[in-house]
């Protein structure tokens, strides 16, 4: 039987080791389903970024 192997491949990039967190550039990228979970899951961050000048949506 094979075990699961939780660590990614050498060659993989973003292993998950390093916490991103998006800036104004990335959050007028995310789609609605990625500003929504960034919502549920950071909304104190999520708010900062609504305020951001040049946030339209």
């Amino acid at each position: 039987m094979e075990e699961h192997n939780p660590t990614p491949a050498p060659y993989a990039a973003g292993t998950g080791t390093v916490p991103v967190t998006p800036d104004r550039d990335a959050f007028e990228r995310m789609g609605y389903r990625e500003r929504l979970a960034l919502k549920r899951e950071d909304p104190a961050g999520y708010a900062a970024l609504r305020q951001t000048p040049g946030n339209d949506r």
